[in-house]
């Protein structure tokens, strides 16, 4: 393995995930992209396969890819907890979490808590809630 190259976040509102990743947290739009054919549907496993895939990525090169399925089968939102079993938030280093803190909350966006240092005196942290319901961890390192 050499490095992660993107996390892969599904939506059912398009607009509002925008929203969150470029308004919020600064990412740019790098591609967008309706992916189809049969080559997706065996990836994927289903049949017909319609997605809208958008990456994104901040300065620093991490990508994120927001996928919007035109077509998928029906599934319920599933609600992620801090300490639910599998994939459970992506964590982003920040220069000002206390700034970017107010900033997501004059937004509306939930927060377990305001930014609370750890144990070892090492970070500044938080987490949010994403619109699709998982989480953002924004670590602070403290000198």
């Amino acid at each position: 393995m050499t490095k992660i190259r993107h996390t892969g976040i599904v939506t059912n509102n398009l607009k509002k995930s925008l929203s969150f990743w470029k308004n919020q947290l600064n990412f740019k739009i790098n591609k967008s992209l309706i992916e189809k054919g049969k080559t997706l549907d065996k990836v994927l496993g289903y049949k017909n396969v319609s997605v809208k895939t958008i990456k994104m990525s901040d300065g620093n090169g991490n990508l994120i890819e927001l996928l919007y399925f035109n077509n998928s089968p029906k599934n319920k939102k599933i609600n992620i907890k801090p300490y639910t079993i599998g994939l459970t938030h992506i964590s982003l280093t920040v220069k000002n979490i206390n700034k970017i803190y107010r900033k997501l909350v004059k937004k509306k966006i939930l927060f377990n808590s305001k930014p609370q240092k750890s144990e070892d005196e090492k970070v500044l942290m938080t987490y949010c809630r994403t619109p699709e319901g998982c989480f953002v961890e924004l670590v602070e390192e403290l000198k």
